[in-house]
């Protein structure tokens, strides 16, 4: 199979915040970027690198090695954005896309808010934890509109679900009643993005996220054993090189049989994916809840939905 065209790279647990929903597990062992994963880099680079953590700012050191490895890639990162001031000019210089953390809550629980001056920086995009307590999605775009009066440029809204992988998080998982109301908050949203589209030929900026995140997972095409995390086109690696399913939890390991491990994962934990109508845009949803079966019936519902109402014009 050839190589995949995007690499998540985990690089280690380290975060300066503690944010009270995280469902990473800490990291035993960080030695950082190993000489062989580099020197593997280098002999079949990826399209595309994402750094992950933790808080990858934390690991500009181990970052560098990369781009200095493989320095033709697309780079991204996901980070909480504290002291991301100091390195914005390494990253515009290397085209970096950068993806802040930022919920939109009215009570926040991450102890951060990373939008409170002018943001001079020409690509980013803005990650969205929906978690009990916060699924207000009008009200979480509210103060999106506010933030950017503050920092000056427009901010995307990417909503994710909220996982719970241990019994510290679950007091913020995602009810049954929960999802429901998402479910009729995205056919609200999504519809009137799609209605003006289709009318006025307008992307309407407030909804384009939302619309965009199922649009693109109707391209994905999963077959059977690839999911949203670890796919054809996306493999996501640990600082040595290693694959897995999920790198918060990272108690599988995937070989080079990689789609056949992940097979034998979904039949243990949810046979009736093998027939699921919808498997192609969800690959199985996350496959590391401890809440699956919730998280299942509502991607069940919004891709059944997207699939029929969704398609442009």
């Amino acid at each position: 199979m050839a190589e995949p065209r995007k690499v998540t790279l985990y690089l280690g647990s380290q975060c300066n915040l503690h944010c009270a929903y995280c469902h990473r597990e800490a990291s035993s062992d960080e030695q950082g970027i190993s000489n062989k994963f580099l020197e593997e880099l280098k002999r079949n680079p990826p399209g595309a690198i994402k750094f992950m953590g933790g808080e990858p700012l934390l690991y500009m050191d181990e970052i560098r090695k990369v781009v200095r490895a493989v320095p033709g890639a697309k780079f991204s990162l996901s980070t909480n954005g504290i002291g991301i001031a100091k390195h914005l000019d390494y990253l515009r210089q290397h085209g970096f896309q950068i993806c802040i953390s930022y919920d939109g809550a009215e009570k926040d629980l991450r102890g951060y808010d990373p939008f409170t001056d002018l943001l001079d920086y020409p690509n980013v995009a803005v990650s969205t934890t929906l978690y009990h307590g916060n699924t207000d999605l009008g009200a979480i775009m509210e103060r999106f509109r506010e933030k950017e009066k503050v920092i000056g440029r427009s901010l995307s809204f990417f909503p994710h679900l909220l996982h719970v992988t241990n019994e510290a998080n679950r007091k913020y998982a995602l009810t049954e009643a929960d999802y429901d109301s998402l479910l009729e908050q995205y056919k609200k949203y999504v519809g009137l993005y799609l209605s003006r589209f289709r009318r006025f030929g307008i992307r309407d900026k407030r909804y384009e996220g939302l619309y965009q995140t199922l649009e693109r997972r109707s391209k994905a095409h999963y077959t059977y054993g690839e999911t949203y995390c670890s796919n054809r086109k996306l493999r996501k690696v640990d600082a040595k090189g290693q694959s897995y399913p999920c790198l918060y939890i990272r108690k599988e390991k995937l070989g080079k049989e990689w789609l056949n491990d992940q097979k034998r994962l979904l039949d243990a934990l949810s046979p009736a994916c093998r027939q699921c109508p919808v498997y192609d845009m969800c690959g199985g949803a996350c496959i590391v809840s401890k809440e699956h079966e919730l998280e299942c019936r509502f991607c069940k519902a919004l891709y059944t939905w997207f699939k029929k109402e969704g398609s442009q014009p």
